[in-house]
């Protein structure tokens, strides 16, 4: 019996991981999941609205709902798995004192449609203990019923969804202080230059940048710790204050950002002993990725306006561990998106969802190198804006572009506020904003996105 599963996090960007490139923070079990699975460097998130979301690992839509004009289909493919005699089970963590967050609430719909649901409640804080954390109990469930799953007779699905890194990201006490000594150790950095974008990533993501002797004058005694990681942690919390933070302060949110990673990393290592140990003798399909990163305080600061899509919020890890592939440890550059989840889950499980345009593509085949997909452009959008992203270049373009033609001329925006466009893979981090200096490739771009909106509108009128 096939048995597949997949663990999801809601906010989990790749740049935090050790095996998508960061060099200090310690995550040794998605390391070790990226030494025996396939690893897609190139996995972006293109959904990214707050609201008229397509949920498109539920769906397997490649087009955002914001492009539409009118309601889009909404299927999910798990009662086609259901047709196909596939039983499924959902996982769903919750925080105990707040309950499922919005995000959660929105997909309801999508977490009905399984067989069996469960919610598993934790709770997040610097004097918790860390197996009373949310991932902590979602991952013990998880192990506590893989004995059930593995001996059904049934071809199983199982999907364990964790919110990921939370809102403010407050992990108990060993996580949270675990990487702010280093940086409390720094102290006062020197005044930056004019490539001051590039000199805070080399500080964020290489460990071995030469360190002064410690200050005792920042060091905080013990009792002091907690209010001080509260402090930081509520940063994430207030965009508002984040342009003011100088760079010792950025660099203390991301140390305690990073403390929650290395707490999902070690719950995640516990299931993978147990589902390791089942795999040698069964076909298992695992599939870990993330919904959306995180926001602009994980990245270089920039001059431009951030509309919600660079790189620490759109790019997430994306994981496929096949047990009967022996091909594995490699990595793919090919660009995915959250919509192919489930072209490759039904593909699997031998039971194919009928694809068409606007449809994921099947990342097995991709891994097989066989019939592999031409390698799509992937159209994203925000609350704020519309992108669309090929293996060469990135195009953002504020929706407030879209309503140029009802504005009169002499109250329109400043073009270049309205478009930005970055060259890849060479400008990793969205830094180098290059749209006054390709008009072309801006054109083409922006073409391309009213071509797809309108015959969208179109479509939908028909």
């Amino acid at each position: 019996m096939k048995k597949a599963f997949v663990v999801s996090f809601e906010q989990l960007p790749a740049c935090m991981l050790g095996c998508y490139g960061h060099q200090w923070i310690e995550t040794p079990n998605f390391d070790r999941l990226a030494s025996i699975s396939v690893l897609f460097d190139q996995h972006f998130a293109n959904e990214l609205c707050t609201t008229q979301n397509s949920f498109p690992w539920w769906t397997s839509q490649t087009i955002p709902k914001a492009y539409e004009a009118a309601e889009q289909t909404s299927d999910s493919f798990i009662p086609h798995l259901k047709k196909k005699g596939i039983h499924s089970t959902l996982l769903l963590e919750s925080e105990s004192e707040t309950g499922r967050h919005s995000s959660a609430r929105a997909q309801e719909s999508f977490f009905r449609e399984f067989d069996q649901v469960e919610t598993v409640s934790g709770l997040n804080g610097f004097q918790v203990n860390d197996d009373k954390t949310p991932i902590a109990r979602l991952m013990q469930t998880a192990i506590d019923r893989l004995p059930e799953w593995m001996e059904s007779s049934k071809d199983q699905l199982v999907w364990i969804r964790s919110e990921g890194v939370p809102l403010e990201p407050l992990a108990p006490e060993f996580f949270s202080t675990l990487y702010l000594d280093e940086v409390l150790d720094q102290g006062a950095e020197e005044d930056e230059s004019s490539d001051e974008a590039d000199i805070r990533e080399e500080q964020f993501h290489n460990a071995d940048t030469e360190q002064p002797e410690p200050n005792e004058e920042t060091d905080p005694v013990a009792e002091d710790w907690q209010e001080l990681i509260k402090a930081v942690s509520e940063l994430f919390l207030n965009p508002e204050e984040w342009s003011e933070l100088d760079d010792q302060e950025r660099l203390m949110a991301r140390a305690v950002y990073a403390g929650y990673v290395t707490l999902l990393d070690h719950w995640l290592g516990r299931f993978l002993d147990t589902l390791l140990e089942y795999a040698e003798t069964q076909p298992v399909l695992l599939v870990v990725t993330a919904a959306r990163g995180a926001n602009e305080l994980l990245g270089p600061a920039r001059n431009v306006e951030n509309w919600g899509l660079f790189d620490e919020t759109s790019h997430v890890p994306l994981f496929i561990y096949d047990s009967k592939n022996r091909d594995q440890g490699n990595r793919r550059q090919f660009l995915s998106q959250s919509a192919d989840i489930p072209v490759s889950l039904s593909s699997w499980l031998e039971t194919p969802l009928e694809t068409g345009s606007r449809s994921g593509n099947n990342l097995l085949d991709v891994i097989s190198d066989q019939n592999s997909p031409v390698e799509p452009m992937i159209y994203a959008a925000s609350d704020h804006a519309f992108a669309l992203r090929t293996s060469e270049f990135y195009y953002l373009e504020s929706r407030n572009q879209i309503m140029a033609s009802e504005i009169e001329e002499h109250e329109l925006m400043n073009e270049e506020l309205q478009a930005q466009l970055y060259q890849k893979p060479s400008d990793r981090w969205d830094v180098y904003e290059l749209h006054t200096q390709l008009p072309e490739v801006v054109a083409q771009f922006s073409a391309l996105l009213d071509e797809k909106r309108t015959k969208h509108h179109d479509e939908n009128l028909s």
